[in-house]
């Protein structure tokens, strides 16, 4: 994070893919957003409450980024009435499927399998939760 202004600058695409916690929820705001270069473009695959979407409606309006491609959003599903609909030009909006892929559904399960039978021989569980950073 301490250098998140200096990769801002440096970057063409910025994709955020983290998750939403007290850090990250409305981390993309006009301010931050002005720290892109005006040809770049924001990619949230991410959590929807990273991106204040009226913000990022603003910085597209003033042409402050080049454009946008959204899989998640603030509110979901997007409300019809939404300035983001209209922006087709520098927009690029899909229905929060960035992650799905036809191998996807098997791997979940073989992970849920094998710490299924991690937990049953009293073995360390893989990607525990750590409650207190929320992932």
């Amino acid at each position: 994070m301490e250098r998140l202004d200096e990769f801002l600058r440096s970057s063409d695409y910025v994709v955020i893919a983290a998750p939403h916690t007290p850090l990250t929820e409305k981390l993309f705001n006009l301010d931050l957003i002005k720290k892109m270069n005006s040809d770049a473009v924001l990619i949230n695959i991410g959590r929807g409450a990273i991106v204040v979407l009226d913000d990022l409606v603003k910085a597209l309006d003033q042409g402050l980024i080049a454009g946008a491609g959204l899989d998640v959003f603030e509110i979901e599903p997007l409300p019809e009435t939404h300035p983001l609909w209209k922006m087709s030009d520098k927009v690029i909006l899909t229905p929060h499927v960035a992650g799905y892929a036809p191998p996807i559904a098997s791997r979940h399960l073989a992970f849920l399998m094998d710490n299924l039978q991690r937990f049953l021989n009293q073995l360390p569980l893989m990607n525990v939760v750590d409650k207190s950073r929320w992932f």
